[in-house]
């Protein structure tokens, strides 16, 4: 399974090579979580409101260890545009090691925290016991999908796509049929509703796990003896990206953790709509997620190497299919937003606020997608600072600014208008900002 060489060739098809898998994997991910989203919709608009209140605290979680996977990506595409094969692998090993440790103690805090946290944002008391239902066996398997992150953006900094992008479809597959067995307490199981959704995950986990970390080994992508040699200075690599990646990523659950606070304001069925949209939402900007994983590895690896020319054309193709794809998918999630919505959830209000958000904020996907493949070229190329800019002016210095004041004008509404308005201004200011960047860049040929 050797590495893949992005340095040469066609760069769109290298960037398609890369994504096309990728889309696979998250497409079939995304759509299962959408379809369980609809299986928990068939208990109560209660469970959807709870599974919606875990969402900010799982992507919290999640965030923190996106931020070792984009340390890894960048450390690790560089080392191979190097053709440094042995720094890969330590790399590698290292990066798995870092996000297992820290995992599973972030897991079991989490845990001791649930019922403060949830009481500060606002969860009713009859919705807790729900909470802890799910949250209780989700946890103990974050460490399994962490390191199956890792593993994946392990795989694709070396150029090998197709695996992750099999490995992550087949677990979808797989969670898709267990989800509704342990929901319903089909076939003699016991019906478990929300914890049988974690059970479903968890299950799927341990198998992804297992599979991505044969394919690395057999890959030669770790090491396979003296471990814990180099350690100190793999980590301090990996999280000289790592750490500002998690800020940047800890940005999003933050601010989710503030707005859902405030849509519960208006009550649990606005919530509910809210993650109603989120989900029908994930499942329109998968093309923009699966482009935002791939752009990194071919950015890193052309870095490394030396090639300035195919970082700028890269990014410029990426750039424009955000754009020209932002647009295909607003226009029908405006006339089909009520119809989906109401496949999830039949209660009008969740189905009311769901499509007052479809019907605005899929118009900021193209320059949203524009702003992802920024973030992730800067990270890419070793400067993580000028994404965690600008998330962090993306989500306080004008999206919960704007979000307070136009839920005072327009309640709810006025919070979704807000999102629209702040992907569309820092949208801009990434693509302004990327672009200067790499003029400089090439005009001083820094590249290492």
């Amino acid at each position: 399974m050797p590495q893949r060489d992005l340095t040469t060739g066609s760069v769109p098809r290298a960037l398609v090579g890369l994504t096309a898998p990728m889309v696979m994997g998250v497409s079939s991910s995304i759509l299962v979580q959408t379809l369980e989203m609809g299986f928990i919709g068939q208990l109560s608009t209660q469970h959807v409101a709870a599974i919606t209140f875990t969402f900010p605290l799982t992507m919290l979680l999640t965030s923190i260890a996106l931020g070792i996977s984009i340390g890894t990506s960048s450390v690790i595409s560089r080392s191979v545009g190097g053709g440094d094969r042995s720094d890969v692998a330590r790399l590698g090993t290292h990066s798995l090691v870092l996000v297992a440790v820290a995992m599973a103690i972030l897991s079991v805090i989490t845990w001791w925290l649930i019922d403060p946290i949830f009481e500060a944002i606002g969860v009713p008391a009859t919705t807790m016991p729900l909470i802890h239902s799910y949250l209780d066996i989700y946890l103990p398997g974050t460490v399994l999908f962490t390191m199956t992150m890792i593993a994946s953006s392990i795989m694709r900094a070396n150029g090998n796509a197709a695996i992750p992008g099999i490995v992550m479809t087949v677990g979808a597959g797989v969670n898709l049929i267990l989800d509704p067995i342990f929901i319903f307490g089909w076939f003699g199981v016991p019906r478990l509703e929300l914890a049988g959704a974690a059970v479903a995950m968890t299950l799927t986990r341990v198998g992804t796990t297992l599979v991505m970390l044969y394919f690395v080994y057999k890959g030669d992508m770790i090491i396979r003896s003296q471990i814990f040699q180099g350690m100190i200075a793999s980590v301090r690599r990996i999280l000289h990206v790592g750490i500002p990646a998690m800020a940047t990523q800890l940005i999003g659950p933050v601010n989710a953790v503030i707005i859902t606070a405030l849509l519960a304001q208006h009550g649990e069925r606005v919530v509910a709509g809210f993650g109603v949209a989120g989900r029908i939402e994930a499942v329109a900007a998968i093309m923009l997620f699966a482009l935002s994983g791939s752009i990194g590895p071919f950015v890193g690896q052309n870095s490394g190497a030396g090639l300035p020319g195919r970082v700028s054309s890269g990014v410029r193709t990426a750039y424009q299919f955000c754009l020209a794809y932002g647009l295909l998918v607003a226009l029908p999630l405006v006339f089909f937003g009520e119809t989906l919505a109401g496949l999830i959830d039949d209660d009008p209000k969740v189905i009311e606020v769901a499509t007052f958000y479809l019907s605005i904020v899929p118009f900021s996907y193209g320059i949203w997608g524009v702003l992802m493949m920024a973030s992730a070229s800067f990270n890419a190329l070793g400067k993580p600072i000028p994404s965690t800019v600008l998330s962090f002016t993306r989500m306080f210095v004008v999206y919960l600014p704007l979000a307070y004041l136009l839920n005072d004008w327009q309640g709810y509404r006025g919070i979704f208008l807000a999102t629209l308005v702040s992907n569309v201004l820092v949208g801009i200011a990434g693509w302004f900002w990327f672009r200067s960047h790499l003029k400089e860049r090439e005009r001083m040929h820094a590249y290492p």
